[in-house]
């Protein structure tokens, strides 16, 4: 018999449990989401996201306006 067969062939013996009680913080994130009618959508997790995404729709909206797309 192998050394890993007599492992699984003895039983194993309980020697006592816990129980513990565990909290977990619930992060509660506010989010801005912002959708365009052409289908984009911005996700703005956090207040450094949004000169990022000032930038985004500034260019969207001038890129719109070449094509002679409704603005925003």
């Amino acid at each position: 018999m192998s050394r890993s067969t007599r492992r699984l062939a003895r039983p194993l013996e309980c020697t006592g449990f816990h129980f513990g009680e565990v909290e977990f913080p619930r992060v509660s994130q506010p989010r801005l989401v912002i959708e365009f009618r052409e289908g984009i959508s911005l996700l703005i997790a956090d207040e450094g996201a949004i000169p990022l995404a000032a930038e985004f729709i500034a260019a969207f909206r001038h890129h719109l306006a070449r094509k002679g797309g409704r603005s925003c």
